[in-house]
């Protein structure tokens, strides 16, 4: 069962960008399977205190969701809602895959996470270099959309730092890989509002673990970092046209950005909507029947904080924005010290970066988006205090920097 969890979450970040999918499909199966393991009795039901504080907000998200649906229902619209409600099954049942996570070491798992995080990028980066060189579009990975490409990767990458603190060179080295790569595929895609992410990570890591930035007060180190950022510029300098002219449109009244100019207008759009309903909003099944109305087929208004105001108003905003802060509260609250600063460094990323990508995109009901949120929720929630574990406690209860 520990080897097959390992491979499991190995294989969840290790082949996101290569086949996205499997974000989804695994985390379905690891549930199902969970849900049977517990009926039979097959390992115990541990929870603790500290899962409150992710499984509570991600309830608490699904029912003012819910209710908000509820109270703007429109029979034209039904068959929306059912799809929507399916969208949200994931958020009320994965926290039955904790207890199957929790039957030996979390270390192994969440080194098992970081690992494969490297992988991600080393794997995508061929892909998306021929969907760009040889097919003339961005590059999309094993996602069929560019954006949902970009925010793994540059999520993964950014986790990938981690094996940087590792005191072996080759998992250091794996590391430093696994980021530039990430980095790279999130350039071939040019999606750019998710850029800020691995530059915000790099500062955490730095933060969090100062004595790696002790490792670049030498040649070697400084000569490393050097090439690195000569490679991410040269290849970001080749594929920048819409960056270029995502700053023009913002420097010059007179330039045209059509993505920039649409997000503006389904902003606007959305601003006067709240106006009129602020509270909860008009139910999540009916956004596209609304934006349809503005002229777009687009099914979200590309910005989740403005998305999630339509559906459900203040208290669908407020709900999620407690949602994003969970795993960082999840943290905090878990007295157990296995591995605290990757995962404290891992509960940050997913509030910033989250964060940042949903300012110009989806945020949830997207299933890349959603399963893959809830895959990094139960990463940093796995760790189980000594209170409440029912079999001999591992060697390996120690912090590790």
């Amino acid at each position: 069962m520990q080897r097959n969890n390992v491979a499991c979450l190995a294989i969840v970040s290790g082949a996101a960008g290569i086949a996205g999918s499997i974000i989804t499909i695994l985390l379905g199966i690891s549930m199902g399977w969970a849900l049977i393991s517990l009926a039979l009795k097959r390992f115990p039901a541990r929870f603790q205190r500290s899962d409150l504080y992710i499984i509570g907000p991600a309830w608490l998200y699904v029912s003012v969701i819910l209710l908000a649906a509820a109270i703007n229902y429109d029979p034209a619209t039904a068959d929306n809602l059912l799809s929507r409600c399916v969208a949200l099954l994931p958020f009320i049942f994965f926290p039955l895959v904790l207890p199957r996570l929790r039957v030996a070491s979390t270390s192994a798992l969440i080194d098992a996470f970081v690992v494969g995080a490297a992988v991600c990028g080393i794997l995508a980066l061929p892909v998306a270099y021929v969907q760009v060189e040889f097919y003339d579009t961005r590059a999309f990975g094993g996602m069929g959309n560019a954006l949902p490409f970009s925010m793994v990767c540059s999520m993964l990458a950014s986790i990938s730092l981690l094996n940087t603190v590792s005191p072996r060179p080759r998992r250091q080295a794996l590391g430093w890989l696994g980021f530039v790569a990430g980095i790279l595929c999130v350039l071939l895609s040019q999606s750019r509002g998710v850029l800020p992410i691995p530059v915000i990570a790099m500062v955490m890591l730095f933060v969090l673990f100062p004595q790696k930035l002790r490792r670049f007060y030498n040649w070697k180190g400084a000569l490393l970092l050097i090439v690195a950022i000569g490679v991410v510029v040269v290849i970001g300098l080749k594929h920048s046209d819409r960056l270029i002219g995502m700053l023009g449109y913002f420097a010059n009244d007179s330039a045209v950005d059509e993505s920039y100019t649409a997000r503006m207008q389904l902003w606007q759009y959305a601003s006067g909507l709240f106006i009129e309903n602020p509270w909860l909003g008009y139910g999540v099944q009916n956004r596209q029947e609304f934006i349809t109305k503005l002229g777009y087929s687009f099914t979200h208004f590309h910005n989740g904080f403005i998305t999630v105001t339509f559906d459900a108003g203040l208290a669908g905003l407020s709900a999620m924005l407690l949602l994003l802060v969970s795993p960082l509260l999840c943290v905090l609250r878990n007295p157990t010290t296995v591995a605290r600063r990757k995962r404290l460094f891992i509960a940050l990323l997913i509030l910033f970066g989250y964060v940042i990508a949903g300012s110009t995109n989806i945020l949830f009901f997207q299933d890349i988006y959603d399963n893959f949120f809830l895959w990094l929720a139960l990463v940093v929630a796995m760790p189980l205090s000594q209170k409440v574990i029912l079999l001999p406690p591992t060697r390996d209860t120690e912090d590790q920097p």
